[in-house]
């Protein structure tokens, strides 16, 4: 028998052969007519069935297609909402066709925006895009994260932004996000991490921060530091290298760093010297008794207070950024405090020998 190609076998001949013969089964698409679905994203959106390929739906091996898997998978598990991103969208008439087949109710769809890189191209691996699991280990909150990703391509039309998962349960509407997509922005990102790290209370932060810091470190000293550096994080992750001179003796910097831009080392040296004799008799050793003694050495040898206390903070912390530094001091303790400056007038000592 000649056939046309496309033309349908006789029923009786396509039978026997299916019996004996390799085959697929495929979608059964009409030669006319229109599909149509309204998206709660893009709107009503159609398509000329002539279009639509006859798509296969199960394999030789009796193995499901994609297309035949989930519209039968979303089915079963009762699935309430189809949404998905825009790349989907060629697929949808074909699923439609699948569940009429069946005679199933079609679940309403939405289909999302892709989220870009800054070349406005879809946001993939090239991008350094990774998994979640991957910004909980950089020290980013889920609190921040999920805020974040609310505000990629849906606003509440407001100049709100900081929003909790409450909130967004309350305020979020699928027929609020825009049809194109919004671009990624690690520092958008940063900045709400910011700004969650600082919402938490000091006893919770110090939990989230446990897993960021070494487990031997002390959780007195860890408690007192962390309302000093919490204003100052972007992410958790932040935290170790803020604070670490508090917990070790091994401070390892340039000596050059102790040194002021107008100063030379001898003369750096003998501040130190005056600044370890008053914070010697410094009682109580705290914060504010700190300040004034180191302004009034400032104020004594001529220096300005930031010039001094670059050379204090560099030989009591290693660096010269980190926590308040007064507060610091008290943290550490006259004894460390003092020995951690009479290191820095060796270290000096031999650079300038």
């Amino acid at each position: 028998m000649l056939l046309l190609e496309g033309a349908p076998i006789p029923p009786a001949e396509a039978a026997a052969r299916a019996k004996t013969e390799s085959h697929v089964v495929r979608l059964k698409v009409p030669d006319q007519g229109t599909l149509a679905v309204d998206d709660l994203v893009h709107g009503r959106i159609e398509w000329q069935a002539n279009t639509i390929e006859d798509q296969v739906i199960l394999k030789s091996d009796g193995f499901p297609t994609y297309h035949l898997a989930v519209v039968v998978d979303d089915h079963v598990m009762g699935i309430t909402h189809i949404m998905r991103g825009e790349e989907w969208i060629a697929s949808i008439p074909k699923h439609l066709l699948i569940y009429r087949a069946f005679g199933w109710e079609v679940p309403p769809m939405a289909h999302f925006p892709d989220v870009l890189g800054p070349d406005g191209k879809k946001l993939s691996k090239r991008h350094g895009s990774t998994a979640v699991s991957q910004f909980r280990d950089d020290g980013y909150l889920p609190e921040a994260l999920i805020n974040y990703l609310a505000l990629i391509g849906w606003s509440p039309g407001t100049e709100e932004e900081i929003f909790s998962m409450d909130d967004l349960i309350r305020l979020w509407k699928i027929e609020q996000v825009q049809r194109a997509g919004g671009k990624w922005d690690k520092e958008r990102l940063d900045f709400f991490n910011g700004v969650w790290i600082r919402r938490l209370f000091v006893d919770e932060l110090v939990r989230r921060l446990r897993p960021f810091v070494p487990a031997e470190w002390d959780e007195g000293i860890l408690r007192k530091v962390t309302p000093l550096i919490q204003e100052r994080m972007k992410t958790l992750k932040d935290a170790k290298d803020q604070i670490a001179f508090l917990f070790t003796d091994e401070l390892r910097y340039d000596p050059a760093q102790l040194i002021p831009k107008k100063y030379d080392g001898r003369t750096t040296i003998e501040a130190l010297a005056k600044v370890i004799v008053v914070l010697r008799y410094a009682d109580p050793f705290t914060a504010e008794r700190i300040e004034s003694a180191i302004e009034g050495v400032a104020q004594d040898i001529g220096w300005t207070v930031r010039e001094l206390t670059i050379a204090v903070r560099v030989a009591v912390t290693g660096t010269k950024v980190g926590p308040p530094l007064y507060q610091s001091i008290e943290l550490l303790g006259k004894e460390k405090v003092i020995e951690r400056l009479e290191r820095a007038q060796e270290l000096l000592e031999g650079a300038h020998d």
